[in-house]
């Protein structure tokens, strides 16, 4: 078993190994180029539980490229390996940061809103001591989109795949909301101000400098935990609620253990299955919830003791996140990534100020819609949904 890095080239040579660790889009590359073996058989032999574990489509099982909304929650369709690591956006606090501006932070469903976040912004930025209420950054995956999805946004894509939703009103609000926290409200850093703000850490949050950080760390704190130490105390957050009042949603994405055509080949499709199952089941993914590097991807595990004991605090509430019926993947496709990194470089400008948020956001639109008329999905199919969202 090993990581993407190296694995394409390693496939080529003959020397792929028998379990990968593979992101989506990898996934379906593999799959179309006949690199991964579907282990369903194998699975009813093992005895696995659907239901135990939290699932994205298409990571590791072939559903049509389903773009549904709601997405399935259920492991389901012909299966090439199973999950192991799962990363979702969320919210920590520096709480020690919040006591000495006489902030209380949010400990209850449906304790704050967007607007009670712009004034404990305000209460927790002070350019003496050179503080910030959050830190807001173009983060796709950690910020802005659940936060569009928070507010409403179903999904970032027509049914059809053939442009992008960024004209919908609650996705500007969105946008705009995170950006002016920078621009104009000036109650986090800058891009350009970050590197200072962080000073010898390796993110303003760890430096003691942000009072909310919307963000990946919340599923990651065991990489947060030996850079922060004992300089201050922090906490995991509920979501605050969007200005349409929205369902709270995360973005989900999935690196799971895929089993290759080389098991086959050297008569090891058994052993290596049996592999992703043990690194996905309640034991491993137990010792997950402890080290704290990803989430776990075992509803057992991600609840266990061990799981959500201090520090930080608030551990909690990291199952409440991935059992919110509302989360979204990224609604994967073939061509995403290079999507994906034009639309970060276009939707740049409006964090900048070369253009205004409004602006950046119409720029995405257009790239999204020129880019998709281009694209043609797996096998020349259309994504799969079960019922009309954005027709």
């Amino acid at each position: 078993m090993e990581p993407e890095d190296g694995v394409p080239t390693r496939f080529v040579a003959g020397t792929a190994p028998h379990l990968a660790q593979l992101q989506e889009g990898a996934f379906l590359s593999f799959l179309t180029e006949d690199r991964l073996v579907e282990i369903s058989s194998l699975l009813r032999q093992s005895n696995v539980v659907k239901e135990d574990y939290y699932f994205v489509p298409d990571t590791y099982t072939w559903n049509d490229l389903d773009h549904s909304y709601p997405a399935s929650r259920l492991m389901q369709g012909p299966q090439f390996g199973m999950p192991f690591q799962i990363e979702i956006s969320g919210f920590v606090a520096n709480a020690t940061l919040a006591e000495v501006a006489g902030v209380r932070l949010p400990d209850s469903e449906n304790a704050w809103t967007w607007a009670d976040w712009s004034e404990l912004d305000a209460k927790m930025t002070d350019p003496e001591a050179g503080t910030f209420g959050t830190w807001a950054r173009q983060d796709y995956h950690r910020q802005y989109m659940p936060l569009m999805h928070s507010n409403g946004l179903k999904k970032p894509f027509d049914d059809g795949l053939t442009k992008t939703m960024f004209d919908q009103p609650e996705a500007l609000e969105a946008w705009e909301f995170l950006i002016s926290k920078a621009t104009v409200h000036r109650t986090s850093p800058t891009h350009d101000e970050t590197p200072a703000v962080s000073g010898e850490h390796s993110n303003p949050f760890a430096a003691g400098k942000i009072g909310i950080w919307p963000g990946g760390r919340a599923f990651s704190t065991g990489y947060g935990l030996p850079k922060i130490k004992q300089r201050f105390r922090w906490t995991l957050l509920p979501e605050p609620v969007a200005i349409r009042g929205g369902a709270p949603a995360h973005l989900v994405t999935e690196t799971p253990n895929l089993v290759s055509s080389s098991a086959t080949r050297d008569g090891l499709e058994e052993q290596a299955t049996a592999l992703a199952v043990y690194l996905a089941g309640e034991e491993f993914q137990g010792r997950v919830g402890i080290e704290r590097g990803h989430m776990p991807v075992h509803k057992a595990a991600i609840g266990a003791p061990t799981s959500v004991a201090p520090p930080p605090d608030g551990m909690h509430w990291l199952k409440v996140y991935a059992d919110r019926p509302a989360n979204r993947s990224r609604y994967y496709f073939g061509s995403w990534w290079e999507w994906w990194q034009h639309n970060q470089t276009l939707g740049h400008e409006g964090w900048t100020g070369e253009q205004t948020p409004a602006e950046a956001l119409e720029a995405c639109q257009a790239w999204g819609i020129k880019h998709l008329a281009e694209y043609q999905g797996p096998g020349g199919r259309e994504p799969f949904v079960r019922e009309p969202v954005y027709p």
